[in-house]
């Protein structure tokens, strides 16, 4: 059955096989054996009787024929779809081989490689594609027809979130996910004034959070609102007081007319503004993404979060220990109907939980433990079995607890000498106006290096230097931070799509196939999907190997294979002497001793 081609046929021939008919061939051909046997010692028993010694039978001497039976018989059949290469495949990996050579991709590159692509949501595609450059290299590159030039932007956030924006497609489901990796080391010193982090490949720096007024955070049991309690802002005249009763919005304008200032609510439903606006717990992702793009977000739902908001949230975090938060992320059905594509986007909720979290923790400085706040993932669980890219639904939410309410008082009549507390209520912070300070700076060993960066020398150079560069870092801020990204840190972007298709890229208008390994500073891969992915597991390319699978297969590559059905089938049976049957051993014996007594008389 060597031209079977597809999968689909020959499936259609294992459906037609009736294994049954194997078993009872099988079965037939003991029964048989059996009939044998036992015409064999009926056979017997005629030559006893006829053969005579001295006048008497054999039988009459007391020999007497064998009769055998099957103890047990063991009956096993198998049918296996079997799949040959063909010796004309081209070997996947064939390119990890051809780079060994070159002094931009050695071992450790491909090891690292490999570490990265467990990283990265490409993991639950059928088809990915990898390009792997260093931060400092620049090229022009075309996939699948659309042509741009990589990294060619300035800062060091921008060069890569560019580059994948440009090599994404939305309208064919071509996506993008990258990641950032370098084998340096971090270590911020205890001498740093400014908050530095690693995180995704970026050095992260932040100015610490300065209060500009008193502020003070009032945290209050939810479910005590029945009982009066008077809240204190200020004792000296005039004094400043203000009831707790009836419910939080009564409870809310009470503290905003008493305190005047900036006065906002939190509880478990949103984040209450003195201008009368509610901002609901939820972020929003734009299509496939996990970055924070506060734009985005409020673009698509006007009462997200914005910026503002999570520095709140992490202001509750820092000054309330206790408080925990759980943080989930959701997507919407897009992508093809499969078990596959489920886990991608269970995955893609759990980046966007993560990303968020990891965002508020900035903010914390270092100051909000990371067991308070817990993730997890619901993937397209709102989808509701929609595969539409609904924009609404691929968001994350956050669940604060029902137990507590809080206020937060920033300036206005609050005094942290005055405030007062009684009953459920009680100021978890009260500060006065901080001070800036001057010659901020971050001291971090990266590496085998130490670099002290001062707030004025990040600012003076992501104003005046070309390409944002400072020393070996290209620097850029975003959302408050600086980003720095050193310029020889790999950049791994991993192409990917839901079906199994071919990813055409070319370099400087070379197809990434015919590149010259020796040279170049650029590392394409070649093509994994589900052809690529059989041959990487054979683990041989020599002759035609047969290997058995399991799974689907794209109809365009199913001619590169030589298919057959197999089939196999097995008994085992055990013989043991039995007994003549009963009725036969007392004829025998009345032949026996008829013969006896005719021969006395």
């Amino acid at each position: 059955m060597g031209n079977i081609q597809t999968f689909d046929e020959g499936a259609r021939i294992l459906q037609n096989v009736d294994v049954s008919s194997i078993v009872t061939s099988l079965a037939i051909g003991i029964a048989d054996a059996q009939e044998r046997l036992d015409n064999n010692s009926v056979s017997q028993l005629i030559r006893l009787s006829t053969t005579q010694v001295g006048g008497k039978s054999l039988l009459e001497l007391g020999f007497q024929p064998a009769f055998y039976a099957f103890d047990y018989a063991d009956i096993s059949a198998s049918i296996s779809l079997k799949m040959a290469l063909k010796e004309d495949v081209s070997v996947d990996f064939s390119l990890s081989v051809d780079y060994k050579n070159n002094t931009t991709f050695d071992k450790s590159f491909f090891n690292q490689l490999s570490k990265s692509r467990t990283k990265s949501l490409s993991r639950y595609s059928k088809t990915e594609k990898e390009v792997s450059l260093k931060a400092k290299t620049s090229k022009e590159v075309s996939i699948n027809e659309t042509t741009f030039e990589i990294h060619k932007e300035e800062g060091s956030y921008s060069k890569v979130e560019s580059a994948k924006e440009q090599m994404r497609d939305e309208s064919s489901d071509l996506r993008v996910d990258s990641v950032i990796e370098d084998d340096m080391t971090f270590e911020l010193n205890s001498a740093s004034s400014l908050y530095a982090t690693k995180e995704g490949g970026y050095v992260i720096i932040a100015k610490p959070y300065v209060q500009t007024n008193t502020e003070g955070l009032l945290k209050m049991l939810s479910n005590s609102y029945a009982t009066t309690e008077q809240i204190t802002l200020k004792t000296t005249s005039p004094q400043k007081k203000f009831d707790k009763k009836t419910d939080f919005d009564t409870t809310l304008a009470a503290a905003v007319t008493t305190n005047g200032g900036t006065v906002i609510g939190i509880k478990s439903d949103g984040i209450y503004r003195t201008s009368g606006v509610k901002r609901v717990f939820e972020f929003l992702y734009d299509w496939n993404k996990y970055d924070i793009n506060y734009s985005y977000s409020t673009g698509v739902k006007s009462d997200a979060l914005q910026q503002e908001d999570v520095k709140l949230l992490a202001m509750l975090l820092r000054r309330d220990p206790a408080l925990k938060i759980t943080v989930t992320g959701y997507t919407d059905g897009s992508g093809s109907d499969t078990k596959l594509n489920a886990d991608y986007n269970q995955a893609l909720g759990d980046k966007r939980a993560k990303a968020f979290k990891n965002e508020i923790l900035k903010r914390g400085e270092g100051n909000i433990s990371e067991s308070q706040i817990q993730t997890a993932s619901k993937g397209e669980d709102l989808a509701n079995g929609s595969s539409a890219k609904d924009p609404l639904i691929r968001k994350i939410s956050v669940e604060l607890p029902a137990d507590y309410d809080y206020i937060h008082f920033d300036g206005g009549s609050i005094v942290k000498a005055e405030i007062a507390t009684a009953g459920d209520s009680v100021f978890v912070y009260c500060e006065e106006m901080g001070t800036a300070g001057s010659g901020l700076e971050a001291v971090f060993q990266y590496g085998d290096k130490t670099y002290t960066l001062t707030e004025s020398n990040l600012d003076l150079a992501l104003s005046t230097a070309q390409n944002y560069k400072i020393e070996e870092f290209y620097a850029e801020k975003v959302n408050d931070y600086y980003y720095l990204l050193h310029e020889e840190a790999m950049v791994n972007y991993f192409v990917h799509a839901q079906d199994s298709r071919e990813i055409d890229v070319e370099v400087e208008q070379v197809a990434s196939a015919d590149l010259d390994k020796d040279t170049t500073k650029i590392f394409v891969s070649d093509t994994k999907n589900d052809l690529s992915r059989l041959k990487q597991s054979s683990k041989d390319f020599e002759g035609d190997r047969s290997l058995a699978i399991s799974g689907s297969l794209d109809v365009r590559y199913a001619r590169q294979f030589n298919m057959s059905v197999e089939g196999n089938a097995s008994v085992s049976a055990r013989m043991i002497s039995v007994p003549p049957p009963t009725a036969m051993e007392n004829y025998i014996q009345s032949l026996t001793s008829g013969g006896t007594s005719t021969s006395a008389n």
